[in-house]
């Protein structure tokens, strides 16, 4: 008996493995950028859950054109860096905070971040139901 429960166990924990390994992989394998009509852009679906159980849905995108102002690479950085960075500050309140991707926006995003490249800098927009907020900063100034 105790053999049959250790060989039902392995085998339980390598198809959870194998599983969990495949949806890393999918995962891996999605194409975080789409270029069309010469831009970049790139979208993403978080969702913060605080210990009270409150829910914060996010909606992050980016845009920068597709030639000749930002390599794909540093797009890709720059939205990341930009949206943790938010992600986390907003996670500050609640250091119990679960901060979890989704692959939809169930229902309405509670906060849209907006991030748009171009040729002379970055603007970061906030949208949500208290107004929005634009940041902007040029290049020369980013890296001072």
């Amino acid at each position: 008996m105790k053999k049959l429960f250790s060989i039902l166990t392995v085998f339980l924990l390598s198809f959870i493995t194998f599983t969990q390994a495949q949806n890393y992989q999918a995962n891996l394998l999605k194409e975080m950028v789409v270029i069309s009509n010469n831009k970049m852009t790139t979208r993403a679906y978080t969702m913060i859950t605080f210990s009270n159980g409150s829910t914060v849905q996010i909606k992050s995108y980016a845009e920068a054109p597709s030639q000749g102002v930002i390599s794909r690479d540093n797009f890709v950085s720059i939205f990341t860096l930009v949206t943790t960075r938010m992600y986390i500050e907003m996670a500050k309140v609640d250091e119990n905070a679960v901060i979890a991707g989704l692959d939809e926006i169930i229902g309405n995003a509670d906060l849209e971040i907006n991030c748009y490249i171009a040729k002379s800098g970055v603007q970061i927009e906030s949208v949500s139901s208290q107004g929005t907020t634009r940041n902007t900063i040029k290049w020369e100034d980013m890296f001072k």
